[in-house]
């Protein structure tokens, strides 16, 4: 079925967060690139988040690549990155793969060392299943969205929904979650 090929995520995560260092060795992944609004930051927010700010050296501490990739224009996006030193395309025009090409050019890693994580199904998870690479959809941080995003968000509904209906759709897993089986599990210490 098409719509699961290009439309249903390989995963389905609350928050950025949950993409840690045991997720990306588990997937033996080596680079995230990811969307920038309402994946790591509200679209309409120019700054960045102590708690972002700590995922992200955390990350590269690991030795993880992290490189944004965002069809919102150059200023917006070169503002928001050259604050935490992160590499980025701009203008990427998702769901057209070049942006992520050059993503990976940039890097000089490859497709199947990546995962594409951005907030919505019909740019950033489209791209990533076009391109071949393990999409990963977060819940967007903001409720709200801009006029354009919110006509993509119309159809994306509708994708959601029918995908849903047919259980071809992953349910989403939470940060909590997350937390609280680690903390069952290594006898009380949240890793």
């Amino acid at each position: 079925m098409l719509l699961k090929k290009y439309f249903s995520p390989d995963d389905f995560v609350e928050k950025y967060e949950f993409i840690d260092v045991e997720y990306m060795n588990m997937h033996n992944k080596k680079v995230i690139i990811s969307d920038l609004d309402n994946t790591l930051i509200s679209w309409d927010s120019k700054k960045d988040t102590k708690e972002l700010n700590r995922w992200l050296k955390k990350m590269k501490r690991a030795g993880f690549d992290i490189i944004v990739v965002s069809n919102n224009n150059e200023e917006r996006v070169e503002e928001f990155c050259k604050q935490l030193n992160l590499q980025y395309v701009a203008d990427a025009k998702k769901p057209l793969t070049h942006g992520f090409k050059k993503a990976l050019s940039k890097l000089n890693r490859k497709p199947e060392e990546a995962i594409i994580l951005g907030d919505q199904v019909l740019t950033d998870v489209f791209g990533a299943k076009s391109l071949g690479v393990m999409s990963v959809l977060v819940k967007p941080i903001s409720k709200t969205d801009a006029f354009k995003t919110r006509i993509n968000r119309f159809f994306e509904g509708i994708i959601v929904q029918n995908l849903t209906r047919r259980k071809l759709f992953p349910k989403m897993k939470k940060v909590n979650y997350k937390l609280k089986f680690k903390k069952e599990k290594d006898g009380g210490h949240i890793g």
